[in-house]
């Protein structure tokens, strides 16, 4: 009895060893899978976004040349087309700072030349809107992605784009300028225009320093 009992000792100590080294090997092979998907998924990522930087440029080239077009005769045409890639163009520069985050350089050089295309394009809509006797709100948005002034500015992007959204892109236009990226033209906006602190937005010249409710501000647009 002793000798049997003594093997069926051994025997569950076996299985248990057993057990442990299948759980072991399971846990190291779904440990390896995980690991092998994420580099997948990052790889696929990159490439991704690799090609969306390489459409961007090309994009923003295109925005470039479609605005000189339009200077020459601003009210001969319809800004939708251009409008719709200007606002394509910066969600691929909000994915891209998602996915790279804020800092990333070559995503602050993008950045930087859209910033171009935008106050290019703010100029022609104020032109449009005074010669061309159209009827529409410009909003100058200044923001910093600086940690004391982030949140703030955030909150008050997403209430523009609702706006925006709301009222429609062809009533309420909003041009961000992130005032970090060190750039002369946002700094001459931000000297036109007396701004001294962020978040700042400007709309038809009624200048509304931090945040304001989305309520607030379509007040204004309307009245």
């Amino acid at each position: 009895m002793a000798v049997k009992s003594e093997r069926k000792g051994e025997l569950k100590k076996t299985i248990d060893s057993n057990k442990y080294a299948a759980a072991f090997a399971i846990s190291a092979l779904l440990l390896i899978i995980g690991i092998l998907i994420g580099n997948y998924v990052s790889s696929s990522k990159i490439k991704t976004i690799d090609k969306m930087e390489n459409d961007l440029k090309f994009e923003m080239m295109s925005i470039e040349l479609q605005d000189l077009l339009y200077q020459q005769s601003p009210c001969s045409f319809s800004i939708t087309p251009l409008e719709e890639k200007l606002e394509d163009v910066n969600s691929k520069i909000a994915f891209m700072e998602f996915h790279l985050g804020k800092k990333d350089s070559n995503l602050l050089e993008l950045k930087k030349y859209y910033s171009l295309l935008e106050a290019k394009h703010f100029l022609l809509m104020k032109t449009r809107k005074n010669n061309c006797n159209l009827n529409y709100s410009l909003a100058l948005f200044f923001y910093s992605n600086n940690n004391s002034f982030i949140a703030e500015s955030e909150r008050q992007g997403y209430v523009l784009d609702s706006l925006r959204d709301e009222l429609s892109p062809q009533k309420f236009k909003v041009y961000p300028f992130d005032v970090d990226l060190n750039l002369d033209i946002i700094k001459d906006l931000e000297a036109l225009n007396n701004i001294a602190e962020v978040p700042t937005t400007i709309i038809d010249g009624a200048v509304f320093i931090g945040f304001h409710s989305k309520d607030e501000l379509r007040k204004y647009i309307l009245s």
